[in-house]
């Protein structure tokens, strides 16, 4: 029964804030840099119950071990990580194994999730995969905000269904719905479920699904735990309302993405300008419909690239990248929240000028995690090279190894993690 899967990180590359309403278009591009579940039965335990060991050897102290009761994952040396146990809970309510079972999921992350200091690389028995190994617990190493949970949520929910419902494995809608609920469990809220649906089904232009499909289940949960299972079979098996149509960048421009060590708390932003909104709806819909207009300029632009010719196409890409950072500029000075913040700013202006580039943003809810920059391929090395040359002029700006991979989930081959663990 052993399997491996994989699913990617992702960049928001335009539809900041505008996600969160299911009146407008997100541009989603699906990252090389991968979350992995292995999934294995558990030889070193026995019992009259279910257990569940998970292991992420990447991380001090990453190593989990569950025993089932019901429909409830108990860390038996009272560890919390709420996004394992909520994918672990939504998995169970929907299968309702009825045989005891005993599995081992061990969980890889490529480089680019996480600060890469203090680490020590390794490389599988075939050369195949190499992950890097950290000196200290994973809560305790800063993200890049590439969507580590979604991704985490979306293989161990991949993982644990290919054991316990393996006729479904082949159902990624099934899947999908499965870890957006997993996911909103974990994080106590209803998000946008761009990240999720990144994950699941890669590079995406992406409209949410109305948060009440998500909502009412949870509150099933909440006020009658007995009819979750009822209630999340009904809405997991059913067909959601929302946009995930396939796309990918052109083979022309590649995308880069800029660490400089910082991190967000992204659910606090978000709420800030949420409230910023409300607070101030004429102002606020102005703006967000002047963001919506560059958003679609750029994602018709990315549509139509072959058809406009490459150098119009450019020109009118590196218009609506600096109308939107325009835009999320005008809602970070109006809502008090540094959705573009200053160090941004500046990187950002000084990267725009090197030769090749298109510009950039802050992509997603924006703050301190990461820039994303489309540059034309062909001068990807030079832009590398320049930075590097003078690098307090560029904030100390760290690239990180990838590249788009418009892949969602897939399943992976057992042997390329070999000599891991």
């Amino acid at each position: 029964m052993t399997k491996a899967f994989s699913a990617p990180g992702k960049a928001l590359l335009a539809g900041g804030y505008l996600v969160l309403d299911s009146s407008y278009d997100a541009y989603v591009t699906a990252l090389s840099s991968r979350m992995h579940a292995i999934i294995d039965q558990d030889e070193t335990t026995t019992g009259d119950y279910s257990t569940l060991h998970v292991l992420s050897p990447q991380f001090k102290e990453g190593d989990w071990k569950y025993r089932i009761e019901k429909q409830e994952a108990i860390e038996v040396n009272g560890k919390r990580n709420p996004f394992l146990e909520a994918a672990v809970k939504t998995v169970l309510s929907y299968t309702l194994p009825s045989t005891e079972f005993n599995l081992k999921v061990t969980i890889f992350s490529d480089p680019g999730y996480h600060s890469q200091n203090n680490t020590t690389k390794r490389v599988s028995s075939n050369g195949q995969k190499e992950f890097l190994y950290h000196d200290l617990p994973i809560n305790d190493v800063p993200k890049t905000g590439l969507g580590s949970s979604a991704g985490l949520v979306s293989v161990v929910t991949a993982a644990l269904m290919s054991y316990l419902a393996p006729e479904s494995e082949t159902s990624i809608d099934r899947l999908h719905n499965l870890a957006q609920i997993g996911h909103c469990l974990a994080q106590k809220k209803i998000g946008s479920g761009f990240d999720v649906a990144a994950a699941i089904y890669g590079s995406i232009k992406y409209r949410r699904f109305q948060p009440s499909v998500v909502n009412d289940v949870l509150a099933v949960l909440e006020n009658d735990p007995t009819q979750f299972p009822q209630a999340l079979k009904a809405v997991v098996d059913k067909e959601w309302d929302f946009k995930h149509e396939k796309c990918s960048l052109p083979t022309d421009l590649h995308l880069l993405m800029g660490d400089i060590e910082g991190g967000s708390e992204t659910p606090k932003m978000v709420s800030k300008v949420l409230q910023w909104r409300k607070e101030n709806h004429d102002e606020s819909g102005r703006i967000y419909n002047q963001l919506n207009e560059a958003n679609n300029k750029f994602m018709d632009t990315l549509e139509r690239f072959k058809d406009i010719g490459i150098d119009d196409a450019i020109k009118t890409l590196s218009e609506a990248l600096h109308e939107i950072r325009l835009r999320l500029k005008s809602m970070t000075d109006k809502a008090q929240v540094p959705i573009e913040p200053l160090v941004q700013t500046q990187l950002l202006d000084r990267v725009e000028k090197l030769d090749g580039c298109l510009g950039g943003v802050v992509p997603g809810a924006g703050g301190f995690d990461a820039i994303a920059v489309l540059a034309l391929a062909s001068k990807v090395d030079d832009i590398k090279r320049a930075t590097a040359s003078s690098p307090e002029d560029y904030n100390n700006v760290h690239w990180v190894e990838l590249h788009e991979e418009a892949d969602g989930l897939k399943v992976e081959n057992l042997e390329d993690y070999v000599g891991l663990v």
